[in-house]
């Protein structure tokens, strides 16, 4: 193998030892093992392990997430002039990943590479075999799902270890935020709106002992998981709703400012519609979606995109008024489905990142 693989662990069991072995003989020649705050008792492991010449040890003096861990991982390797241009697999201590899943996440990264094309590989697991913990296939379905709605992009296992990264892409992932579990969403969410590939291995389902060996905490790691997955969304939905305060506040100034008659309240409404989406366009594009290129190019297309929303909703509502339902709740079911569609739209095409 070609790539650097590196397994951050706490804890491991015994059969770590046995499991390195097994990726060396498959292969490997760099191993950058991460021992992040084990017990004392687990000290002898490393140790063991630290005698191989293809193994290096990182070691945290107290235990700081695998997020923490991946990171000083990358930067090690970042600092190590022989191992220049070498891409990184990250693999877990459980045994879990199989030495020839790893093997063939280094093959797919060699492809990508003789194309110049920098890619993030993820090993995925097929959960819908009988023998995967229904909280791992249905945790994973939902989380799917969800990154596939809010990112626009397929992927079948969010939560998979087993990563190829490419060495340019090193120094963008030592800046992600994440200490913990939720570091690895963030690398995904991150890819999706950088528009950075990710490509799809099919890797051996594995479970040991039902999973016992994970220290992935269901409810604390969880929240901090979806916080990331949403992240953008919410932010989303919170510019909308202080662009909306603002029109409200818009028109009701301008409404008693304005001079009395027919055109009053469709001046009032023209000003505060103006301002506020002023107001959407600076949110969404400075704090929602971190756009970085040109105001001249990205605000005739938000326009556009205004223009094309309000008719598309006005169209829509008179099309389905035939149903036995109130033109208001007609309308809220599809300003909903706009409302979706125009953030699908305002992330890929009109505000990038960089």
């Amino acid at each position: 193998m070609k790539s650097i693989i590196v397994i951050p662990a706490l804890n491991p069991p015994e059969q770590f030892v046995s499991y390195v072995d097994e990726l060396i003989a498959s292969g490997a020649e760099h191993l950058l093992l991460v021992d992040d705050g084990s017990s004392p008792e687990k000290k002898a492991i490393f140790e063991t392990l630290e005698k191989h010449p293809q193994c290096t040890v990182l070691t945290h003096p107290v235990n700081m997430g695998k997020g923490r861990a991946l990171k000083d991982a990358f930067t090690y390797i970042l600092e190590q002039p022989q191992w220049k241009g070498l891409g990184v697999i990250t693999a877990d201590s459980d045994g879990q990943h199989l030495p020839a899943d790893v093997l063939r996440l280094d093959q797919k990264m060699a492809e990508l590479h003789a194309f110049g094309k920098n890619a993030i590989v993820l090993g995925c697991r097929n959960f819908h075999q009988d023998d995967v913990p229904l909280r791992s296939s249905f945790g994973n379905l939902i989380t799917s799902a969800l990154f596939h709605l809010l990112y626009g992009v397929k992927v079948t296992d969010t939560q998979t270890g087993l990563r190829g990264i490419p060495w340019e892409l090193l120094p963008r992932m030592c800046s992600l935020k994440g200490e913990r579990f939720e570091y690895e969403m963030n690398m995904l969410t991150d890819a999706a709106i950088s528009r950075i590939p990710l490509e799809a291995v099919e890797i051996a389902t594995v479970y040991l002992d039902n999973n016992s060996e994970s220290h992935f905490n269901p409810l604390v790691d969880s929240m901090k998981v979806y916080r990331i997955l949403l992240g953008t969304f919410v932010k989303y939905a919170i510019s909308s709703l202080a662009s909306s305060l603002v029109d409200l506040i818009g028109f009701t100034i301008a409404h008693l400012l304005l001079p009395a008659g027919p055109w009053q309240i469709l001046q009032a409404t023209v000003i505060a519609r103006v301002i506020s989406s002023l107001v959407n366009y600076w949110c969404n594009r400075q704090l929602v979606f971190g756009d970085k290129g040109s105001t001249t190019s990205t605000l005739p297309k938000y326009y556009v995109l205004c223009v094309l929303v309000m008719f598309c909703s006005a169209g829509l509502v008179s099309l389905f008024s035939f149903l036995p339902l109130p033109a208001t709740i007609i309308k809220l079911i599809v300003d909903s489905v706009l409302y979706l569609f125009n953030y699908q739209i305002q992330r890929r095409y009109i505000f990038k990142t960089v």
